[in-house]
């Protein structure tokens, strides 16, 4: 069972990546992909010939699931009897310049801060002991270097506009989140020009995700 062990910017924890990609393994159900990630992977793979829009990536690598019985979310697609993450290829990430954030940052992971912080950091001690023995980084750096001021800007919009977007789906009731799924995915997750900036087609997006949703809950 993992656990997690807050820690701060200036702490050197025991960590030693072996490249042994034991942490791309038996992920089923766990890697939810944020819409940035998607971006990311999408303008990757695009590079790559292998999709020349975001919703290629929701279509061939993701699928959709409902977090907390409400709020529509893609989970990574995994393959084969170790449920690998659909990118591993011969034990290596075959999408690393563009690998989700939660990728990025492991063996850490980040959320909202408390009492004026604007983020706390964890170390997640999982399964893989053999991680977190050896070699020491430094959070600071760590964080620095996988950490971006663009994945900062969105988590921190996301932790603004979750409670009321989960308190306006949750209104709704089941039949009426159902019905207005499609839309929700749209504005949340589809609607991205490759070419232009994330976060203010992202915050356009939301915006209008947002006005529509306190429409619909003000006909329930």
């Amino acid at each position: 069972m993992s656990r997690a062990i807050p820690v701060r910017p200036k702490d050197r924890v025991c960590f030693q990546c072996s490249q042994c990609a034991e942490c791309c393994r038996n992920i089923e159900g766990e890697l939810m992909l944020t819409p940035l990630d998607a971006y990311w992977l999408a303008r990757l793979l695009r590079e790559q010939r292998l999709a020349s829009s975001i919703d290629a990536v929701y279509e061939r690598y993701a699928h959709t699931d409902l977090l907390e019985g409400c709020l529509p979310i893609y989970l990574m697609n995994t393959v084969g009897d170790d449920h690998a993450c659909v990118f591993l290829r011969d034990g290596r990430c075959s999408v690393y310049k563009g690998r989700p954030q939660t990728c990025r940052i492991y063996p850490f992971f980040t959320c909202p801060g408390e009492c004026g912080k604007a983020f706390e950091t964890f170390q997640c001690m999982d399964r893989h002991a053999s991680h977190f023995t050896g070699g020491k980084v430094l959070v600071k750096d760590w964080l620095h270097e996988n950490f971006s001021e663009e994945s900062c800007a969105f988590m921190t919009t996301e932790a603004t506009l979750m409670p009321e977007l989960g308190g306006l789906l949750r209104r709704l009731g089941a039949d009426e989140i159902k019905a207005c799924m499609v839309q929700t995915l749209h504005y949340r997750y589809y609607s991205y020009d490759l070419d232009g900036p994330f976060m203010p087609q992202y915050t356009r997006n939301m915006k209008a995700l947002m006005r529509l949703l306190r429409n619909r809950s003000k006909e329930v």
